[in-house]
């Protein structure tokens, strides 16, 4: 049976803290009193809940059913979890960072922290209860400035690699098209030059043509 934490008030302000709070939603199967007791029976259905926490916080975790705004303030995830991913993380997953070591990595995962971007957004009070977090948590905000003021290089190179594909498909169909063209003035030529040695054949290689000259004569 999904757990309730009494100190809920960090969870329910829809805007506030959402750098440092996470969720995921899920299906439970939740009684539904009346069916029940018309029934007779326990009657259940399946309930869209939501998981609500803090990273670095293991303790302090919200279950209940999904609420419209949880659905609005945490779209992306409510998004996933529509579309069929049960893993509805979002960032860089933590066994992807190389200056982390596998022990860290399932240390923090006991924390509730999963990502780069979480681990970034722990709270310094969360931080101060665990040894050595404050220190990764201050190198995950500088990969993630790193990796962000690097973003617009690798935009730009991304697009110059798209101008140049499209600048050698445009070569490739302007040489092709050079090559029909000259084929095309090669066939022109071919036909002209043919048409002025028919125009230019002596007459008497035409016995028609020099018997009509011969009559003219001997008039």
């Amino acid at each position: 049976m999904p757990q309730f934490d009494d100190d809920v008030n960090d969870f329910e302000n829809r805007y506030a803290g959402d750098k440092g709070v996470h969720a995921r939603f899920y299906i439970f199967p939740q009684k539904n009193e009346a069916k029940s007791a018309s029934a007779g029976r326990p009657i259940f259905e399946d309930t869209e809940f939501v998981e609500i926490f803090a990273s670095g916080n293991s303790s302090n975790i919200v279950r209940r059913p999904a609420r419209q705004m949880d659905k609005e303030r945490f779209r992306r995830q409510y998004e996933a979890f529509k579309a069929g991913h049960e893993d509805q993380v979002q960032g860089t997953l933590l066994h992807e960072v190389p200056w982390i070591t596998r022990s860290q990595v399932e240390e923090l995962a006991y924390l509730r922290i999963r990502t780069l971007e979480q681990l970034a957004n722990v709270s310094d009070a969360a931080c101060g209860k665990h040894v050595g977090l404050y220190d990764l948590k201050s190198k995950a905000q500088k990969a993630l400035a790193a990796a962000e003021g690097a973003a617009p290089l690798t935009e730009l190179a991304k697009e110059n690699e798209d101008l140049k594909r499209r600048l050698d498909q445009r070569d490739k169909e302007m040489d092709t098209m050079k090559e029909q063209m000259a084929k095309l003035i090669a066939a022109v030529q071919a036909k002209n030059a043919q048409d002025d040695e028919d125009e230019e054949e002596p007459e008497g290689n035409d016995p028609a043509a020099a018997a009509v000259k011969e009559t003219g004569k001997k008039k």
